[in-house]
């Protein structure tokens, strides 16, 4: 089984030196957000990188830009799956507006790139008083628990080649490009599986057309031909997270 990721540092820069792609904020009213940038601080993610630990004092959500975040259910025996994960479409661990100190997973960085970070006090101050926001989370909150339960049913009843297509499709919802860096161990340790035989599925998926791979990258050359080999998971987690923010505001 791959080795656990590394834990990194933070790279913070200003919130609003661009605009973010995040749609969990892009779907706040001006003024729901203006109350919100005033404490968002963008940072840097590295790939590998721990946010959070098991059990540990969570202290900040973050609202990924184009980074992709893993939450990853760890065994005693060190074994690993995916339990979740998020990208534009929502925040890191929204549970800490509820009360939840911490969480039950490890959440690594799969792909590198940007996010706003907000504290944990301006959470709960936010949640309290900004009623457009609270709506936006709660709306998120659902698919997300959605999005958890077909990934828990997906890694027990679907076949690996189906698993795979799914996460590399919703990656590629969350980034910009058709290409994205990840390592084979990486892939193993998300998919619940070992590196040789991610390595001879990645094989397949290539041989098929479908897919290239380079040392620590995929690109995807047919998503329409991924879509096919994916299993109907993709397709509803998508579903409710793109209805995000599409209810009125009142």
């Amino acid at each position: 089984m791959a080795k656990r990721a590394p834990t990194g540092g933070w790279s913070p820069s200003s919130a609003t030196d661009r605009p973010t792609p995040n749609r969990l904020l892009t779907s706040l009213t001006p003024a729901a957000y203006a109350r919100l940038a005033k404490h968002l601080i963008r940072v840097t993610l590295q790939p590998r990188q721990v946010v959070y630990k098991p059990q540990q004092p969570i202290d900040h959500v973050l609202f990924p830009d184009n980074c992709v975040l893993c939450l990853i259910t760890l065994m005693e025996n060190g074994d690993s799956i995916e339990a979740g994960t998020v990208g534009r479409e929502g925040a890191s661990w929204i549970s800490a507006s509820v009360g939840a100190p911490s969480m039950p997973c490890e959440t690594v960085v799969a792909i590198e790139g940007t996010a706003l970070r907000l504290g944990v006090d301006d959470l709960d101050r936010e949640m309290k008083e900004n009623r457009h926001f609270r709506d936006v989370l709660t709306g998120y909150s659902h698919a997300l628990l959605i999005a958890s339960m077909r990934t828990s049913a997906c890694n027990g009843l679907h076949e690996l080649p189906q698993r795979c297509a799914r996460w590399i499709l919703t990656t590629l919802d969350r980034i910009d490009v058709e290409r994205f860096s990840v390592t084979q161990d990486f892939l193993a340790q998300l998919l619940g599986t070992s590196r040789p035989t991610v390595s001879l599925m990645l094989a397949t998926l290539e041989r098929a057309g479908l897919v290239t791979t380079t040392r620590g990258a995929v690109t995807v050359v047919d998503r329409v031909k991924l879509k096919d080999v994916s299993c109907e998971c993709y397709a509803i987690i998508k579903q409710n997270y793109d209805a995000i923010g599409r209810a009125p505001v009142k």
